[in-house]
């Protein structure tokens, strides 16, 4: 008869337990047991936490859903190199678009019509000049749509400085060209990269200097 009442005793208080918890543990953000304690914030509950999403149809916009968070698809380039536009058209970074009175065609005569300017920098600098990135860019048109010369960056420096110094120094400069040109969308494989340092610099004042801070695009 003891047991019998220990045992029923143990069922009543393991109820109330379990009655209070269900009153007075209510989940905390981003804790959730249902959409509905999400819905304020416009999220969906995902395996017990409030989440921007579990499906593409939880985002907007054209947003897909990754890793339960709604993100926009990647951009997807219309041309590259290798995926011309169509006739009367032009691939200006990435997308086709017609082709005007005056801009570089998208069919040269053949390869190396496409001029590649000399690009020159400042003292102990390898930041490529504003006034330089137009040209750069109407090159890289012109390139993207020609496909086929390829041309090695070469470095220089000014004789200011070690010839260790200004042989890194020439590297930089035509890396930071050749990161350029890659970011207009010429492969990586069309720019070879290397450095003269102050080897043949010429100058022996600040103009003659300038001259020779530059990167020389030789076609290979």
């Amino acid at each position: 008869m003891v047991s019998n009442k220990r045992s029923w005793w143990a069922t009543l208080c393991a109820g109330l337990v379990a009655v209070v918890g269900l009153i007075g543990c209510t989940p905390q953000y981003p804790s959730c047991t249902g959409d509905n304690a999400c819905a304020s914030r416009r999220e969906v509950c995902v395996n017990s936490r409030c989440q921007q999403c579990r499906a593409d149809t939880d985002c907007s916009g054209g947003q897909r859903c990754v890793g339960n968070r709604c993100e926009a698809p990647p951009v997807v380039a219309e041309c590259t190199e290798e995926r011309a536009c169509a006739t009367g058209q032009m691939c200006v970074s990435g997308r086709c678009v017609a082709e005007t009175p005056g801009s570089v065609t998208a069919r040269p005569d053949g390869p190396g019509a496409c001029v590649f300017p000399v690009i020159h920098f400042g003292f102990d600098d390898a930041t490529i000049p504003a006034s330089d990135q137009p040209p750069l860019r109407q090159t890289g048109d012109c390139l993207a749509a020609e496909r086929t010369t390829r041309y090695v960056l070469i470095g220089r420096a000014d004789p200011r400085g070690t010839s260790e110094y200004n042989l890194a120094l020439g590297e930089r400069r035509a890396r930071a060209v050749q990161r350029f040109m890659m970011g207009v969308g010429i492969a990586e494989t069309r720019l070879a990269v290397s450095s003269e340092g102050s080897e043949g610099a010429h100058g022996s004042d600040e103009a003659g200097w300038a001259r020779d801070r530059r990167v020389d695009p030789n076609q290979r």
